[in-house]
């Protein structure tokens, strides 16, 4: 029951008893009028009594709402404070990952342009070194050393040809969300031709196999550039880490989807390092040749395309990469 329902009944009570009590004088009066009159002086000290009874009962219920009231205001104000507190709480939160977000692409940016100078200085000291010794007079170097400086040039050259090609690579995909238009292509070339390139980096006496679980003159729709580049990358990391036993790249054919998959033989991905070989500027071995971006670059390819890229944590014995590309298929 409401407070104010409560007085209501206490002041009807109230009057109820009053109404009695004159009925009961009134009664009285007609038998006894002394009586009546010393009813009448304690019935008087009774009354005032009452009445002040009656007005700190009513104070007191005053007080009581008052109090109610300012406590459901305070308690209305606690609760807005709360909020808003809750909010500054929840910006500064979010205002320090943005400082981490921040400070960790500081670094990140440190740190690439820490590695593209020592990627870049280092073939191009190469290349400004071997040409100054082919430069010189005749007889100084023999045809053999001579064909061996040139060939130290042309992989200098090369190398730093891929470093720029990756950095234009990584603008390009940030800078353009759109695919270009799908071209028909054969499976069977997609994968002789990503033999051919990794096959003059694979270290000798490794061996290069390539198994296609697909007919010979599958066409498929498809990005076949990307789809180079993106095994181009995966190739040469096998390569590079592979000094002997094997590499094998596999094509399967499920659910609509191109599966390629690169297996070698080389010292493995340990088990906490299985993405952080996949973010940019990382290398598991820092003394190694390398800036980092080729793992990158190729998920970030696959996801363009609509597919994935991952390291199969089941695979032992080295290291297998899982490509997996949504493909149109046709026959030639």
């Amino acid at each position: 029951m409401k407070l104010n329902q409560i007085d209501s009944v206490f002041v009807s009570r109230c009057m109820a008893v009053m109404l009695m009590g004159m009925t009961a004088v009134t009664m009285l009066a007609a038998d006894n009028p002394q009586e009546l009159n010393e009813m009448l002086l304690r019935r008087s000290r009774f009354s005032t009594g009452g009445v002040a009874m009656l007005i700190g009962i009513v104070a007191m219920l005053v007080l009581i709402m008052v109090n109610n009231r300012w406590g459901h205001r305070m308690e209305v104000k606690n609760r807005q404070l709360e909020r808003e507190h809750n909010v500054v709480m929840a910006q500064n939160r979010q205002l320090a990952i943005e400082r981490d977000r921040a400070e960790a692409g500081l670094r990140a940016k440190a740190a690439f342009l820490r590695s593209m100078t020592h990627e870049i200085r280092t073939p191009l000291n190469a290349i400004s070194g071997f040409t100054q010794v082919l430069t010189m007079g005749e007889g100084v170097l023999s045809e053999a050393e001579r064909h061996d400086m040139s060939m130290r040039i042309q992989e200098n050259t090369h190398m730093l040809t891929n470093i720029l090609d990756d950095l234009i690579l990584i603008a390009e995909m940030e800078g353009d969300t759109e695919l270009p238009p799908s071209e028909a292509c054969s499976v069977q070339g997609l994968l002789l031709d990503a033999e051919s390139k990794v096959r003059p980096m694979v270290k000798e006496g490794v061996m290069l196999g390539i198994q296609c679980n697909m007919a010979d003159d599958s066409i498929v729709s498809t990005y076949p550039r990307q789809i180079r580049l993106i095994l181009d990358k995966v190739l040469d990391n096998a390569a590079k880490f592979t000094a002997a036993g094997s590499i094998t790249l596999t094509l399967d054919e499920q659910d609509g989807n191109l599966c390629f998959a690169v297996a070698d033989t080389g010292p493995g991905i340990p088990d906490d390092k299985q993405e952080f070989i996949f973010e940019r500027f990382t290398k598991l071995d820092s003394f190694s040749q390398g800036t980092g971006l080729g793992l990158s670059i190729a998920r970030m390819l696959a996801e363009h395309l609509g597919g994935t890229l991952t390291l199969d944590s089941r695979y032992r014995g080295g290291a297998k990469f899982n490509l997996v590309i949504p493909v149109d298929y046709g026959r030639s």
